[in-house]
């Protein structure tokens, strides 16, 4: 009885301890975030973050191992927060509304709903395939609608101007 207690100690103890690294690391992030809004989003260790330097033409993806309050460390190289121009933000928002996602959507439901029409009026109808200008217009303007929300949401925000870098770590005080 004992030596089984013993031994979920050690076990808990063990994993126990993973943990800690695990929580400690969630408490440091970057934030890149639109000022005089609460438009954020956070980056910590552990997560791949695609940005451009100053004076290069293409973006770097690197992996995230740890924030300090000065520079990303990536794997092989550290780089200073000052350093960065741009940070490729696809796959993120800013908000709780995803734009990118919508505007697919539209765009599925435009070219949907011309073709239920399509198959409406020679499958279920019978008869032959024609052009309805009230529904190829609907449908365009609905796949139109759907496509500026993609092009309008961003991708890239460039720092400097209105958006930032700011450092936390929420262990210090």
């Amino acid at each position: 009885m004992a030596a089984r207690f013993m031994t979920f100690l050690f076990l808990f103890l063990l994993i126990s301890v993973g943990l800690l690294h695990q929580i400690k690391a969630q408490r440091e992030y970057i934030i890149v975030e639109k000022t005089l809004t609460d438009k954020q989003i956070k980056y910590s260790s552990g997560d791949n973050i695609s940005y451009k330097l100053k004076g290069e033409d293409f973006f770097r993806t690197d992996h995230i191992v740890a924030l300090n309050d000065s520079s990303i460390e990536f794997h092989y190289n550290e780089i200073l927060y000052h350093e960065i121009s741009q940070i490729n933000i696809k796959g993120h928002r800013f908000t709780r509304i995803n734009y990118q996602r919508i505007g697919t959507f539209a765009q599925i439901v435009g070219i949907g709903y011309i073709a239920v029409d399509q198959f409406n009026q020679v499958v279920v109808r019978g008869e032959e395939a024609s052009f309805n200008q009230d529904v190829w217009i609907a449908g365009g303007l609905i796949f139109l609608g759907g496509t500026i929300l993609k092009l309008l949401s961003p991708k890239k925000v460039k720092l400097g101007g209105k958006y930032r870098i700011r450092y936390m770590n929420l262990m210090e005080r």
